[in-house]
């Protein structure tokens, strides 16, 4: 039995309330301490377990995690997908459960075979949720969504953020949950003292590292930017006879901001190949470099190769602005299918208007906007960690296209906006993000929203933003320092014995 506000409660309504609590820690609750007391829940729940009861509540513990925190995908599957209500929940269900396995690995197949000691048990489980986390940032092209480090972006220890990222925030939070668990029982014990005073020392001074300042601004002038957001609908952007409506709206911005230094349109602006347009797109180009203006929008590029066309989702940059970036990081069977000789065909959720694009080169060059270097994103690929904390090195400005119409009035976009402020918070600089329906903000170095549309209204947001120069730490290491502390915790806690 698991004990809370020591009324005993079962194990699996321990694991099913700490999921809750962890998903309500995160946008658009934000209750951050939340995180930590339902981390605790789930370690009372699995710290004695037997073997078989650890694989079973670690999966359900995950189950209801995913499906409180990722319900969202039902949306884009019943919605706009085409699925029925019955098979888009089925399919919903199918994805949690597959989630659920990233929780098995590391509790059921490895918490269980370190030391029960009680040092063995705490860093072993703030280990256990690390490697949880990494591990779901690249297995089967990875889905890292609902890093609970994300939970203490608008918290008092954010300042963390900068100097050990979103994963070493997230060990932090399962140590600090273990730690507590085990007070009453271990508060005597020297290792324990020692641990309670360093994670201490770190949450005390948190605070105090939000103020500085880890980059600098490259010129005292600011950029001028306008970044639209044109609340089109799904069906009006695949409608053809919206093509031309679509991009009349478009070169009107571009027409009333054209004293702007970057003008920003969202994913897929135009639903067209970049390359069955060039005189549109000519058209574009000189208007923007008429303007002085560094004009930047998604729209896919197709390219003939060995008698097959590929296309990418794409960003370009026009008039005082240049290159052409390719997503890399690509959403399963929204972007592309797995399985496709089986699976396209099979129902209309696996024919959506482009599902088949293929993944963009790693190491494209950055785009360039009224000489700056600006780091582009594709929706998605924001919610990776070292991805961008790599990718972002060499860059001035932060830049992000999306279109989360695709869920609606869930808390999805929501929590993809907390994940976008998180990525300006570790790399030091200002994102600018553009999206179809909304979100649409500026994010400053400190990860805080400075301007910001409604979603699902119409309207272009200007702001100020500034080219930034420099690194924060964790920009240099990523999360290699938590991965290599995690191995060896597990490599000295590790102990032979035969599950029961």
């Amino acid at each position: 039995m698991v004990s809370l506000l020591s009324k005993p409660i079962t194990p699996y309504l321990a694991c099913a309330l700490a999921a809750t609590l962890i998903v309500c820690s995160f946008a658009p609750f934000n209750y951050w301490v939340l995180a930590i007391l339902g981390l605790m829940l789930f370690y009372k729940a699995i710290a004695h377990a037997s073997f078989k009861q650890t694989l079973a509540r670690s999966f359900f513990f995950g189950l209801i995690l995913y499906l409180a925190g990722t319900h969202w995908v039902w949306v884009s599957m019943h919605i706009h997908g085409g699925a029925s209500k019955g098979l888009a929940t089925f399919m919903t269900l199918g994805f949690c459960v597959i989630l659920s396995f990233f929780l098995i690995l590391p509790f059921g197949g490895l918490f269980y075979f370190l030391k029960q000691t009680p040092i063995g048990r705490t860093l072993g489980f703030a280990a256990c949720w690390f490697l949880h986390e990494w591990t779901s940032t690249w297995i089967f092209t990875g889905f890292p969504w609902l890093l609970i480090g994300y939970s203490q972006t608008e918290s008092l220890f954010r300042g963390l953020a900068p100097i050990i990222g979103t994963l070493g925030i997230s060990f932090m939070i399962a140590l600090t949950s273990a730690v507590i668990c085990n007070a009453k029982q271990d508060i005597k014990r020297q290792s324990y003292q020692t641990l309670l005073m360093i994670l201490g020392v770190a949450w005390l001074f948190s605070p105090f590292f939000h103020d500085v300042e880890w980059t600098q601004k490259q010129s005292v002038k600011p950029l001028s930017v306008a970044l639209v957001q044109p609340n089109y609908t799904l069906e009006q952007k695949w409608d053809y006879d919206m093509t031309f409506p679509i991009r009349e709206y478009y070169k009107s911005t571009l027409d009333t901001y054209k004293d702007t230094d970057i003008l920003l349109w969202p994913e897929s602006a135009f639903t067209e190949i970049y390359q069955d347009v060039p005189n549109f797109i000519e058209q574009l180009d000189e208007t923007a470099k008429a303007y002085d203006t560094a004009l930047i929008f998604g729209m896919p590029t197709g390219w003939l190769k060995d008698d097959r066309v590929i296309y990418w989702n794409s960003i370009h940059a026009k008039g005082e602005g240049s290159g052409m970036y390719h997503k890399q990081k690509l959403v399963p069977f929204g972007e592309y299918v797995p399985l496709e000789e089986t699976l396209r065909g099979l129902i209309q959720f696996f024919d959506l208007p482009m599902s088949d694009f293929s993944k963009g080169p790693s190491n494209q060059a950055p785009l360039m906007a009224k000489g700056i270097v600006v780091t582009p994103y594709i929706c998605y690929e924001l919610v990776y960690p070292d991805f961008v904390t790599a990718t972002a090195k060499d860059s001035n400005l932060l830049l992000t296209v999306s279109n989360d119409t695709w869920f609606g009035r869930s808390i999805g976009p929501k929590q993809h906006m907390q994940m976008a402020q998180m990525r300006a918070l570790e790399t030091g600089r200002y994102l600018i993000r553009s999206t179809n329906d909304g979100i649409t903000a500026v994010v400053n170095p400190q990860g805080e929203i400075t301007d910001v549309l409604p979603q699902f209204e119409r309207g272009v947001l200007e702001s100020e933003v500034y080219a930034m120069k420099g690194f924060t730490p964790v920009s240099h290491y990523g999360t290699l320092p938590f991965l290599i502390f995690s191995l060896i915790i597990v490599a000295l806690t590790f102990r032979k014995h035969s599950p029961k």
